[in-house]
């Protein structure tokens, strides 16, 4: 639960930035609507689903916000600002059976490519290698008996677009993250 606390921190600090007028969306990057549609095409197969969230908060009064539901246990949020999306987060509960990391995985590679543009093939290898960075280093807190035990990753696309990979042991969450303005 703490995570999803600093996870809605986190969106009012990006949303803070935001002003009222119209934000195209971001060369190279999909806008939101473009986003949605391209996850559901991709992902339909594990029933992705995004409704409007209802936040109060005068912090996300200018973004909208989407919770994303799968039929396979997997959840997330979008943030978009108009037609830019500010945050895409998916999220996954630990321990997870095999059908549930199958989708958790499906739904990121899904994310970056209609995100931004990026075939399967370079998807999956970033996130496998993402995974692998997460693993060990969530293997190495626990050896060092660190008072949160975490793994966490951070990769920079072009056009300044932040990815990251955080595993515990209850939950792993890919994020992406579009750059301020």
């Amino acid at each position: 639960m703490s995570l999803r606390i600093r996870t809605i921190g986190a969106l009012a600090a990006l949303a803070l930035g935001v002003g009222g007028a119209p934000v195209p969306a971001i060369a190279g990057m999909a806008g939101c609507d473009e986003f949605v549609q391209k996850v559901r095409g991709e992902a339909g197969d594990i029933g992705v689903d995004f409704s409007r969230a209802v936040i109060v908060s005068r912090n996300l009064a200018h973004a909208d916000i989407f919770d994303i539901a799968t039929q396979a246990g997997v959840d997330g949020s979008l943030a978009c600002h108009g037609d830019q999306i500010i945050r895409f987060e998916v999220h996954v509960t630990e321990p997870a059976s095999a059908r549930t990391s199958a989708a958790f995985e499906r739904l990121q590679s899904a994310a970056l490519q209609a995100a931004l543009g990026w075939d399967a093939g370079k998807s999956r290898s970033l996130l496998k290698g993402m995974d692998a960075d997460v693993s060990e280093y969530l293997a190495a807190s626990h050896q060092r008996s660190d008072v949160y035990v975490a793994g966490k990753s951070e990769e920079h696309a072009p056009g300044g677009v932040s990815l990251g990979m955080i595993a515990t042991d209850v939950d792993r969450t890919f994020i992406i993250v579009a750059p301020s303005r």
